[in-house]
Order: structure tokens, then sequence, then C-alpha cells
């Protein structure tokens, strides 16, 4: 009698029964472990981003308002104009008077550049201007440092300031071409062309598919990302409690704590719409020059400025200005920034919209990277010289 070899029906049920339970078991003490190491690489990658993004801000902030290496009428360029800005500056730009809580624009004097003068008026619309060089100069360069593609700030005393692009140079020729909106106004000679870095970051908004991101330009033509998968960036401004004041001096006084020098009394800037002896940040009455900024505290420490301070005016260098930033950007000594960044896998993210800007697909509260945020305060050095 013939047999053949083989497992029975209940042979095959008894080792597939036994078969999941050891895979059960081992599935339990891989799963916590593979979960974990998700979570851990979720955070890490959270903390890198938010360490890109803090020292690309920590960078800029720190050098805003600073040089050029000859001065800008003996003082830095952040004590003469706003450097410190709460909106997007350049080509694609917000609109003038806007103040957000989301984007900085931040403005510095080039490396080791120096300022050259306008040896004649300039009109913004002519294109050419003419310059000449100033002591820190380097000796036989006609355009003083300027080069063709540089960015360069057109600055006078009483604080109008204009962003171009350099396209032209030749000898002491320069051809400028605006960047973003200009006061559209001449620039008596004397004035100063300053070539400067302009850094401009905001939050771009995303989904909780692609997340936010931190965005970063020049104030040319195009933006680029610089972080992503950011849920949060705040930017605060500290500033000076106390108004402008003239230095003594007799009758006209020719020095100021901060901001633009107003014109002398009885002296009317034909360019903008203020009264004789009067700019957007002192004003004239009986014989004598005042701010017409207020005092924002009695104590010495620095004040928030809040968005409705930063959009009320006085306005720089006046209302009708296309490019006018309000006076109040003048006092800004200290920003506080808050970004807050996700995981950028949604398995990585729990579904509590309490802990989660964008909620994730987890259920498992042990195998989740939560949002994390830094804060980071910064004194722009440029900023207190002086005080």
């Amino acid at each position: 009698m013939s047999s053949r070899a083989g497992f029975t029906l209940v042979e095959l049920l008894v080792a597939g029964t036994i078969s999941l339970l050891v895979m059960a078991g081992l599935l339990a003490v891989v799963g916590p472990d593979h979960s974990a190491w998700r979570v851990q690489a979720a955070a890490t990658d959270i903390r890198q981003r938010l360490r890109a993004a803090s020292e690309a801000l920590l960078t800029d902030l720190h050098g805003a308002g600073g040089g050029p290496v000859n001065g800008v009428f003996g003082r830095s360029l952040g004590t003469v104009t706003a450097a410190v800005l709460p909106f997007r500056l350049g080509s694609h730009g917000d609109p003038a008077g806007t103040a957000r809580a989301d984007a900085l624009s931040l403005v510095t004097a080039a490396g080791n550049a120096a300022a050259a003068a306008l040896g004649e008026v300039f009109v913004p619309g002519a294109g050419v201007a003419q310059i000449v060089p100033t002591p820190g100069c380097q000796v036989g360069d006609e355009s003083c440092g300027v080069r063709v593609g540089a960015s360069v700030l057109l600055l006078d005393e009483g604080g109008q300031a204009d962003l171009f692009s350099v396209t032209l140079v030749s000898g002491r020729s320069v051809g400028l071409e605006r960047r973003g909106a200009i006061s559209g106004r001449l620039f008596p000679a004397g004035a100063l062309l300053v070539p400067v870095t302009v850094s401009s970051y905001y939050l771009r908004q995303g989904t909780a598919a692609d997340g936010g991101q931190l965005m970063s330009g020049d104030g040319g033509q195009s933006d680029l990302p610089l972080v992503d998968h950011l849920t949060g960036l705040t930017i605060e401004l500290l500033g000076d409690p106390q108004p402008p004041r003239l230095e003594p001096g007799g009758t006209s006084p020719r020095a100021v704590t901060y901001g633009p020098l107003p014109p002398p009394l009885g002296v009317d800037d034909g360019r903008d719409d203020w009264p004789a002896g009067e700019n957007c940040t002192f004003l004239a009455s009986d014989g004598e020059q005042r701010s017409r900024l207020p005092t924002l505290s009695a104590g010495v420490g620095l004040v928030p400025l809040t968005v409705d301070l930063l959009t009320d005016g006085p306005w720089c260098p006046d209302h009708s200005a296309p490019n006018r930033y309000d006076a109040d950007l003048l006092r800004v000594r200290a920003v506080r920034v808050t970004i807050r960044a996700e995981a950028g896998s949604a398995t990585a993210r729990g579904t509590d919209v309490r802990l989660f800007v964008h909620p994730g697909t987890s259920r498992d509260r042990s195998g989740v990277a939560a949002d994390r945020q830094v804060v980071i305060d910064v004194v722009p050095r440029a900023l207190h010289v002086g005080r």
C-alpha cells in the first residue's frame, strides 16, 4: 500500500498560527524602536531648520544700518534713515505704509565700501548720476568702488533715501535704475551714494502638505525659499522711548541724536511737504525746533513698537512720497524674532490642533515630533553707536 509524505490541514493551521504569534512578538519588539527612530529623526530635522533660519537672520540683523567706512554725514547709515523695516523692500515689495509682523527688510552698507558724493544735482528719472570720490574711497578709483549690478542708496542730509541698482559705470558716471518705489525727487550735489546690501525675509504661508517657507531676497526681481516647513514667523521691533533731540549749538543746531537733520529755522526744503524749518521728525514753533515724535515711556528701557504706532505717521520724507515710512522706525534699537517649525512628514505630526499648526496623521502620542519654536533677541550694533 502506497502513501505520500505531506501535512494535514490541521498541521498547516497550527503552523500558521505559531508563525503569526512569532511575527506579532517580533513586531512588538521592533515597532517601538522604529517609531522612536522616526520621531528622533524628525525632531533633529526641526532643530536644524530652526538653526538655519535663526543664523541667517542673526547675521544680517547684527550688521543692519552699519557703515559705510567713511560714515554718512559723520554717522552710521541707520542713524540717518530707517534700516530695519517691517515690510518687504524692493521691486516686488509691500505698499508704502505697510507694517507686517511676518516680514523684515534690512539695509546696511556693503562690506568695506565707502560713500561717494554726487558732483551735481541728480533727478532719478535722468538715469545717470555724476559722482566724486570722497575721503575713504580708494585712490585712483573714480567710481569709488561702485560696480555694475550693485545696490546703492542715494541719501541726503535731510533723510531722503532712494534705492537703486547700478546699470552702468564709466569713470565718474553711474547709471541708476530704481529698485522698487522711490521718492522721485531730485538729490542735491553733495548727497551721498552708498553701496548697500538689502536682505528681506518673510513667511510664505503653506498648507499642511507643504508647510510654510521662510523666503529670502535682496529686494530684486525674485525671492528664494530658505527654510521649509515653518509654521510661524513673528517680528517684534523694540525702540527708543525718547524722541530725537537737536544738540545745543546756537540758533541753528547742526546735529541730532538720531534721524534726519531738519533745515534751519526759516529755511524751507521745497522738495517735501513740510513747512520751513521742519521735517518728518521736527516741527518749528515760537522760534524753536522740537521733536514731533512723542515720548513713549518715562523709563529708559526699550519699548515695543506696535503695528499701530508704525502706520500712523508722521511719514518720512513726507506723506506723499511713494516710498514713505513711519518716522517711528528711526527709534528701532533691537529686534525680537520668534520662529516656529514643524515636522516635514505628516506621519510624524499628531492630530491635536492645539499642539500642531498643521495636524498630521499619527494617533500615537509617543510617536510624534512636536512643533518647536525659538525666540532670538538681536541688538544691531550700528543702531547704538554714539548713544
